[in-house]
């Protein structure tokens, strides 16, 4: 016996009026339909989640910024991102989201970032040797993601205004997508996926290829590529994004092309650059000793020989062997932690 057949014999037992049981069954087989868990209110999203409803109550009603740790990690070019870390009860609870409701939602082909079984390197290699290759990036993704748009997210799956609301709430920030919640990956790239339907069919008209990884979209082709600049600006603001007007870029083949940080001229490529600075790292660990060396550089960082290894596996990815050789010297490295 499946679940709305359980649930409408429940039903009788209690001796609910059958339009009111009617009601409910539809509910939960369109629920059931779209392989998403079937709640009716907010008792029953309390027992799912196993909280107390006013354990679950004061997440969603109390001060978004009582449960959030605000950090900022410095930007390559100046200025900070801002990450908003929840508390350890309310990342178990949107992690329930994710695992039994999220990652069961279809996002576009074309989306490689936040993706299982897809990688940085995966989203370069579909730009090799292309004749002109265009760069663009969408400004503040995540904090462009609005609470509504959260709650479409689930509204559209079948779920109740107040369960969608719940849902909305519990996975935002003062009404934003906060970076540093498991969720919010999943969650810009189902937002995202009629931008990504959008610009793909723009890009099969213009004869190339396109791809996203978080907010770095990227077009490859032929030499008319860079005309595509004003249409898909259009697109993204009519999708409610914006495009950092600094970050557009595009380059020809007798030119470095780049994508999501490797080179994709005649193959995918580690930046020189990348692996000097990595070498550079290792030399000077090796020569000085590694706590030596950071306070020489100035450098407080607990992590970094996760730091450092996650380089190395970066390079591995693209390249094996080379990356294989670079673990062995830092496998060699006296490491005092």
């Amino acid at each position: 016996m499946n679940y709305v057949h359980k649930l409408q014999e429940k039903m009788k037992e209690q001796g609910m009026d059958e339009e009111y049981i009617k009601l409910c069954s539809e509910y939960a087989q369109n629920l059931c339909d779209n392989n998403v868990p079937v709640i009716f209110d907010f008792k029953h999203l309390s027992l799912l989640l196993g909280y107390e409803t006013a354990e679950l109550a004061f997440y969603l009603f109390a001060e978004d910024n009582w449960f959030y740790k605000e950090i900022q990690i410095p930007k390559k070019r100046g200025g900070f991102r801002i990450i908003d870390i929840p508390s350890d009860r309310l990342k178990e609870i949107q992690s329930w989201i994710l695992k039994n409701i999220l990652n069961k939602i279809e996002i576009h082909e074309k989306c490689y970032g936040f993706r299982k079984g897809r990688s940085i390197y995966d989203n370069a290699r579909l730009h090799v040797g292309k004749e002109c290759v265009l760069n663009m990036d969408l400004k503040d993704f995540f904090p462009s993601i609005k609470q509504k748009d959260v709650f479409n997210i689930f509204y559209k799956k079948g779920y109740t205004k107040k369960v969608s609301y719940y849902f909305s709430k519990l996975l935002t920030k003062n009404g934003v997508l906060p970076q540093g919640s498991p969720a919010s990956p999943m969650i810009s790239n189902i937002v995202a996926r009629h931008l990504d339907v959008r610009l793909n069919n723009l890009a099969k008209r213009y004869n190339a290829e396109y791809s996203r990884y978080a907010d770095d979209i990227t077009f490859s082709g032929n030499s008319n590529v860079k005309n595509m600049i004003p249409v898909v600006t259009q697109i993204i603001q009519e999708e409610h994004f914006c495009v950092n007007e600094d970050k557009i870029r595009y380059a020809y083949y007798y030119q470095r092309q780049e994508v999501t940080g490797l080179i994709v001229n005649e193959k995918v490529s580690i930046p020189k650059k990348y692996l000097k600075e990595l070498y550079k790292e290792i030399y000077f660990c090796r020569k000085f000793g590694v706590t030596s060396h950071l306070e020489k550089i100035n450098n407080h960082k607990s992590f970094f020989k996760d730091y450092i290894y996650g380089k190395a596996y970066f390079v591995k990815m693209v390249d094996g062997e080379l990356g294989n050789k670079i673990l062995k010297e830092l496998d060699s490295i006296m490491w005092e932690y």
